[in-house]
């Protein structure tokens, strides 16, 4: 059964939740909504977002944009460079080089193909979800190790999360709270309305390739999106264990003190 994955809107901060809607409505945008029948849906979210967007910004899009470039440009050119890194390793004669740069060419082509055409908020997510990949899955991380990608993949990181910080210091809310809940409310409800119909579509269309694409790429950037909700809960916890020190009653022993 098709599912697509929930993103975190009630612990997204308001800059989170216009830039998860953002990346959702640019994979839609890929695709030909009109023969999926979601075109309407699609337009509909896609007005939300807008007025959201309009209001959210403390400077002109334009403004913004014209401060956001230099950063996304630098990680992008990472981005080319660490291809072309991977191409010269793939073209090594040593067999095991061979076979972890083409692991990485994989998986860098299912992340990053037409990145260009993305949006800020698009990149961002993506590349994120690319560098997390190749930290935590075991025969990436291997990979990366094996042909000596660290430099490269640092370098990304910490650019992608440079243009991160600048863009969300540059898009301040200045909505009052109660504005703010309305709109993000009126988008999470066609939200929901496009999720139902792409989900209804996906059911009962006899050729089901592109909705399984859409679904699949949907999937990819909600989870990458949900991304920071999760490492700031994991790092509350950490901080909450690290500052309790438990007490032991009185009587009991404190074997580690023996």
């Amino acid at each position: 059964m098709l599912t697509i994955s929930k993103p975190a809107l009630s612990r997204f901060r308001t800059g989170e939740h216009l830039q998860c809607m953002t990346t959702i409505l640019d994979v839609y945008k890929v695709f030909d909504v009109k023969s999926l029948g979601l075109e309407i849906r699609v337009n509909e979210l896609e007005q939300k977002i807008t007025i959201m967007k309009d209001a959210f910004m403390v400077a002109k899009s334009d403004s913004v944009s014209f401060e956001l470039r230099p950063v996304d440009e630098e990680r992008i050119s990472l981005l080319k460079g660490l291809k072309r890194f991977l191409q010269s390793e793939y073209l090594r004669p040593d067999v095991q080089k061979k076979k972890h740069a083409a692991l990485l060419l994989k998986s860098y082509g299912r992340f990053c193909d037409g990145i260009d055409k993305f949006s800020f908020q698009h990149k961002t997510a993506v590349i994120t979800k690319l560098i997390d990949a190749w930290a935590e899955e075991a025969e990436f991380a291997e990979a990366v190790n094996a042909i000596g990608a660290h430099s490269w993949v640092k370098e990304l990181a910490d650019t992608n999360e440079s243009f991160y910080a600048l863009y969300f210091s540059k898009a301040k809310s200045k909505l009052p709270v109660l504005q703010s809940n309305i709109m993000k409310a009126d988008i999470k409800d066609a939200f929901d309305e496009l999720i139902s119909d792409t989900l209804a579509f996906a059911r009962v269309f006899p050729d089901k390739t592109e909705y399984n694409k859409l679904i699949k790429e949907l999937n990819g950037v909600i989870e990458a999106n949900n991304q920071p909700v999760v490492n700031r809960r994991s790092r509350r916890r950490k901080e909450t264990v690290s500052s309790f020190t438990p007490t032991l009653p009185a009587g009991v022993l404190d074997l580690n003190s023996y």
